[in-house]
This record gives structure tokens, C-alpha cells and sequence, in this order.
């Protein structure tokens, strides 16, 4: 072969590792740039930072529910008690299970590992806000270095679990899409009887629930009376023609429950609305009607 030859072959086989080499890197650089949108998502969601996570929403997303709407409705953190959660958060982990392509779209799944926040109950004061919030500055530094201090010798109590997540890639980089167009906005509410004493609170006050996929409801019921308080739970539902299709998965509040004096207990219940319930009703109201026994 000529020394000319030799030279073209050369230059051709450098010009394909360039190419192979930017395209690798350009691939590199979207999965890297879609997975920090993904995991600060997560973190600020954790964290209850709803006003970080908004920003992370689709534009289609954002049109259906403004910022002060969804904020409100999820209950967020402030002051230090999001100082501790957003510290936590730092000590998330999250590492990828699968990622699949298709049209400008991505469903990633990532699995992560994440401190339990009721674990540490006894030392965040059982997360109430408003005495987190008003405690000294020494002693916010305190609990802040205790947190660092179990961390770093393995101490937290962890939870582990898996999340897929659909992003969109939109002119100012990837972004989580939702499909809350698609969805069901669910009202909660709580009904209580003459002389029920019972706090309920709701970890959001409203859910956008999508047909056939399980919808969960967070809420913590506390007893503040000197006395033991037995109570039912019944559903009211706005319209009431959706209880044909609002199935009810799981549910802790069934049976009679007792709370002790001064007791604080979560509960967690799943739902589905099911078929094109969906897209028949936009709007449904979740009430909770509390009795006591």
C-alpha cells in the first residue's frame, strides 16, 4: 500500500474514533444531565421542598397546576424542620435499574436508599413543625450535628424502595413529566363528630390519581386528651356515582381503632380509580368521617 494510501486509511480511521468518541460523550452528557434532573427531584420531594421540586416539572405539567396550588396541597416543610429534612435528603442514595428511550422521552428506574424519618422521631420531636422551628440556634446545630454524627458511623436506619419516572426532554434540558392532565385531582378532607377531639392531618391535602394505577393517601390521626379514644372511619365521596369505581386496595382504618392518651399514630391507605372513571370524573372529594365509639 502507498504511503498516500496509508495516510487516507489513517485519517479515516481517526476520524472515526473522534466521531465515536464525541458520540459517546454526547450520550454520556444527556444521560448525565436527565439523571440530575431525576435525582434532585427526588431529593427535594423527600425533602418536602415542593417548591424545588416544581421546577423540575414538564411545562405541559406546570400548565395544569400552578406552583402555589401544588405546594400548598402537599403539605411543605419550612424553616428547620426543612433545614433537617433537606439534610437528610443528602444522604439519599440513588442508583440506576433501567433506562429506555423512545421519541425525546425516558422512563428511567432508579432504586434508592434514603434515612426513615420516623425513625428519628424521638430526636426531631415527632417532626412537629412548629417546635422544630422555634427552637434555639444551638440547639438546631445540635441536632444537625447528631444527624452528620449517626451518618457517618452508619446509624441511620435506612428505607430502601424503587421508583420509575417518565422525563421529557424539553429547550431548557430534561424534564419529570407527569401527566397530570391525564389525571384526577382527589380532595381530602376529614369530617369530625360533635365532641371528637382527634388532630387528623393529611400529608397532602390532594393527590392527582391516574385510572388503573394505585393512588396512596398519608395521614396522621393524634389523640390529645388525657383519656383513651376509640373511633371508625367511613368514606364520603363527591360525586357518590365514583364509588362504582374507586376500589379500595389497602386500608388501616377498617376496623375500630384505639389510640392511647397523647397518642400520634400514621396511617396509609391505597386506592385505584379504576377504567375511564378517570376521565369521566376530573374531580373527586375524599372525605373521612370520623366517630368516636
Amino acid at each position: 500500500m502507498s504511503r498516500a494510501k496509508l495516510l487516507i486509511t489513517a485519517l479515516l480511521i481517526a476520524g472515526l474514533a473522534i466521531g465515536t468518541y464525541l458520540f459517546i460523550q454526547q450520550t454520556s452528557t444527556a444521560a448525565d444531565r436527565s439523571r440530575a434532573t431525576l435525582d434532585a427531584y427526588l431529593r427535594a420531594t423527600y425533602a418536602r421542598n415542593f417548591a424545588a421540586a416544581y421546577d423540575y416539572l414538564s411545562a405541559a405539567d406546570r400548565q395544569v397546576r400552578p406552583r402555589q396550588n401544588y405546594v400548598d396541597s402537599q403539605g411543605p416543610y419550612s424553616g428547620f424542620t426543612l433545614e433537617v429534612a433537606q439534610q437528610l435528603a443528602r444522604f439519599m442514595e440513588i442508583w440506576l435499574i433501567d433506562r429506555q428511550e423512545s421519541g425525546g422521552r425516558l422512563i428511567i428506574k432508579v432504586g434508592y436508599r434514603v434515612p426513615a424519618p420516623a425513625e428519628l422521631n424521638d430526636l426531631l420531636l415527632n417532626w412537629d413543625e412548629e417546635r422544630l422551628n422555634t427552637l434555639p440556634m444551638a440547639q438546631q446545630k445540635e441536632i444537625i450535628a447528631e444527624l452528620n454524627a449517626r451518618k457517618k458511623i452508619g446509624k441511620l436506619l435506612n428505607i430502601e424502595g424503587q421508583e420509575s419516572i417518565e422525563l421529557i426532554e424539553e429547550a431548557d434540558g430534561w424534564k419529570v413529566y407527569l401527566d397530570w392532565a391525564a389525571g384526577t385531582r382527589v380532595l381530602l378532607a376529614s369530617k369530625l363528630s360533635d365532641g371528637n377531639k382527634l388532630e387528623v392531618r393529611f400529608a397532602a391535602a390532594e393527590v392527582m390519581a391516574k385510572s388503573d394505577e394505585l393512588f396512596l393517601v398519608n395521614l396522621k390521626i393524634k389523640n390529645p386528651s388525657a383519656h383513651a379514644v376509640t373511633f371508625s372511619v367511613g368514606h364520603l365521596l363527591e360525586p357518590p356515582a365514583i364509588a362504582d369505581n374507586l376500589q379500595l386496595v389497602e386500608c388501616g382504618l377498617l376496623t375500630p381503632t384505639t389510640l392511647d392518651p397523647k397518642q400520634e399514630k400514621e396511617f396509609a391507605m391505597a386506592y385505584l380509580i379504576e377504567g375511564t372513571a378517570g376521565r369521566t370524573h376530573r374531580e373527586v372529594k375524599l372525605t373521612y368521617e370520623f366517630k368516636l365509639q
